[in-house]
């Protein structure tokens, strides 16, 4: 039995690695990125591993749900491919000049792709765009899909480039419709925005220094209220994640912290890394980058510029610390048990430890 914390498949890829994604059976995992190679490769003992070239850059890559069907955002085009195989079911741009950025399944298997301005569902059987929603003002720093595929939750950057002042907003889109059903604007350029498992609200934070958490119909605020007393330090949260239970979020911010917050009303359960008896107040970690929540909701996952991969508890209790290059992209596998990291220099698969799943 592997110690949590074990690297458990280090992977050999030229460059940097911006997309990795498990199987629903979390029995592989694909990778990609700069080097114009898709790959999906065996945790532990399982099937042959596939490398695929592609046309460009990988920035996204999603499995279907049934795992026979892998999409991938390759640089101005969106794939549909055989998970076994590699063989291309269709191909095709979204939007001329326009990179994709993000891809993903629908329960229902259609395909929602996003490119910096356009949100675009594609039938999956044949790739064609059944639905399209221009983001005006743009820029798309984020997207999350509501677990039931009908709405997507998009963080706007409306003065990309900018101070980004006064020129953010976090907006909620029925994605049959097209419809913006809520949106909530704090003063700057929202960051980052994560569905709660019911798709009815959304966390986002922005470039003000705050994390907010409104109703995804009609836009109205949770938290913080008028009368919360907010604490003026200043974290710089920059990335996010809901657990899947529906109880907790978790906040990266640029101060170096990872901070769990009740989802209820906003107030910190713990963070990490946690200060240990003795250490100085004024101790300084590297700006957090990524989080995500375990699908138990009992832990998240951090990555942050002093390439420091960190797994703990909801009380901020640190369960190891993994040494790693800059982290681009940090996945939990559908049962927890393992951490896909994609980075400057390859994927890597750590081990959280058996009684970590489910």
């Amino acid at each position: 039995m592997s110690e949590p914390g074990t690297v458990a498949l280090p992977l050999q890829q030229e460059g940097s690695v911006l997309a990795v994604a498990f199987s629903p059976d979390n029995k592989r995992l694909a990778s990609g990125g700069s080097d114009t190679r898709l790959r999906v490769r065996p945790v532990g003992i399982g099937a042959p591993p596939l490398e695929v070239t592609v046309d460009g850059s990988v920035t996204g890559i999603a499995f279907s749900p049934d795992g026979s069907k892998i999409v991938v955002a390759d640089f101005e085009q969106v794939f549909l491919r055989d998970s076994s195989t590699g063989t291309a079911v269709w191909q095709g741009p979204l939007a001329p000049g326009n990179s994709v950025n993000t891809v993903r399944f629908a329960p229902d298997g259609q395909v929602i792709a996003t490119t910096d301005t356009l949100i675009s569902v594609l039938d999956q059987a044949s790739g064609e765009v059944t639905r399209s929603i221009t983001v005006d003002p743009p820029l798309i720093a984020d997207v999350d899909l509501s677990r039931d595929g009908t709405r997507i939750a998009v963080a706007v950057d409306e003065d990309h480039g900018g101070n980004h002042r006064n020129a953010g907003s976090a907006r909620v889109y029925e994605l049959a419709t097209g419809t913006e059903i809520g949106r909530l604007t704090p003063d700057d350029a929202v960051l980052a925005v994560a569905f709660s498992p019911d798709g009815t609200q959304v966390v986002c934070c922005a470039a003000d220094d705050t994390t907010r958490m409104f109703k995804a119909q009609g836009g109205q605020q949770v938290w913080p209220t008028p009368d919360d007393d907010v604490d003026e330090q200043v974290t710089a949260p920059n990335c996010l994640a809901f657990d899947p239970k529906g109880k907790w979020t978790v906040v990266g911010g640029s101060d170096g912290y990872a901070r769990v917050l009740d989802a209820d009303t906003g107030l910190e359960k713990g963070r990490a890394p946690r200060l240990k008896p003795g250490d100085p107040d004024d101790m300084s970690f590297g700006a957090v980058t990524h989080v995500a929540f375990s699908p138990n909701g009992k832990l998240a996952a951090s990555a942050s510029i002093d390439n420091v991969v960190r797994l703990f508890n909801v009380t901020g209790d640190e369960l190891y610390t993994v040494t790693t290059d800059e982290v681009l992209v940090l996945r939990f596998s559908p049962n927890g048990r393992w951490l896909g990291v994609g980075t400057m220099n390859g994927p890597m698969v750590i081990d959280n430890g058996e009684a970590n799943q489910g």
